[in-house]
């Protein structure tokens, strides 16, 4: 399979879509903490695990948009320059993008 995979700027690059789901999943602590604060105000959250997974809106909105930067980015970039001339010719929306994955753990390298 090494050999079918393509080469982005002398790297073989993917989504780690396993680690995606669990960046936005909310934790059971944190529906704790909800529940607690809710009781404060006199409000009643109820949530039914039978519904699926609970997620974040605002993490799965951020990485969306993040992962449609790099995806939707359609300028030539020189794969023998390799991540020198990545560097030299994106914009800042897609840096940030690719940076942010890379460290969250969402883009990963073979």
């Amino acid at each position: 399979m090494d050999n079918l995979l393509l080469e982005i700027c002398g790297k073989e690059l993917y989504f780690d879509i396993d680690k995606l789901s669990e960046l936005v999943k909310i934790e059971e602590v944190e529906k704790e903490c909800i529940d607690k604060e809710s009781e404060k105000d006199g409000e009643q959250i109820s949530y039914d695990d039978n519904n699926g997974t609970q997620i974040d809106v605002t993490k799965y909105e951020m990485y969306r948009e993040l992962m449609g930067t790099l995806l939707m980015y359609n300028e030539q970039v020189d794969n023998k320059m390799g991540m020198i001339g990545l560097n030299n010719s994106t914009t800042v929306p897609f840096k940030l993008a690719y940076n942010t994955l890379l460290i969250k753990g969402v883009l990963k390298e073979l």
